[in-house]
């Protein structure tokens, strides 16, 4: 079976990041500033459109906006693997987390019911699917888009994706490195499943 291996050791390095985040989350109860961080977003009043914005973020919403993208990019450029992949990973993403959530059932530092902010904390879902959503649109589209469009698209899909774990964070529905966590497990997941396709997409095989 043909794989890109740098893709495939890209996803390594960050399941070994996610796993000794988790350990220190174990074992010391946080990690960095984690504690500092939520005690003083505990004492702001987050303005509203940031609940808004964490809401879009829900699951519901990714479905939506992922099953939206998924067709445009097949109509846009016949990418029939490339557009499956994204659902398919996008939709991992979210229920694999769930389960990642089981592992450790950390606690929130909060809890607010209207924007999610029930259940365990680690790692964070919220960021987990903005990462796997748009980053994942982002390699798709990457290969039919110019340069410039390119970077464009780039800095609009990471502002995204920031912009979800900061919420998270700014709510303290959310410790830090529950949000990085939730990268961290998202791409795990996006890089070691794209490894498998990518040498198929690149040779226009599927």
């Amino acid at each position: 079976m043909r794989m890109n291996k740098k893709w495939l050791a890209l996803s390594a390095v960050l399941l070994v990041l996610l796993l000794t985040i988790a350990y220190q989350v174990r074992e010391h109860g946080h990690f960095l500033i984690d504690w500092q961080l939520s005690a003083k977003m505990a004492k702001e009043d987050p303005a509203f459109w940031v609940s808004l914005l964490t809401i879009a973020g829900s699951g519901r919403g990714t479905f939506v906006i992922v099953t939206l993208l998924s067709i445009a990019s097949y109509l846009l450029w016949r990418d029939k693997a490339g557009s499956i992949w994204l659902f398919l990973a996008t939709c991992a993403v979210a229920f694999g987390n769930e389960y990642a959530k089981l592992v450790l059932q950390r606690e929130r530092p909060s809890l607010n019911d209207f924007v999610g902010g029930v259940g365990y904390s680690f790692p964070s879902g919220h960021a987990a699917m903005a990462f796997g959503l748009y980053i994942a649109f982002l390699m798709v589209a990457w290969r039919f888009l110019e340069r410039s469009y390119r970077e464009i698209l780039a800095g609009a899909m990471i502002m995204l994706v920031l912009a979800m774990g900061m919420t998270r964070i700014v709510l303290n529905v959310h410790f830090l490195s529950d949000v990085i966590a939730g990268y961290l497990f998202a791409g795990f997941l996006l890089f070691s499943t794209y490894a498998f396709i990518e040498p198929y997409r690149r040779k226009g095989r599927i």
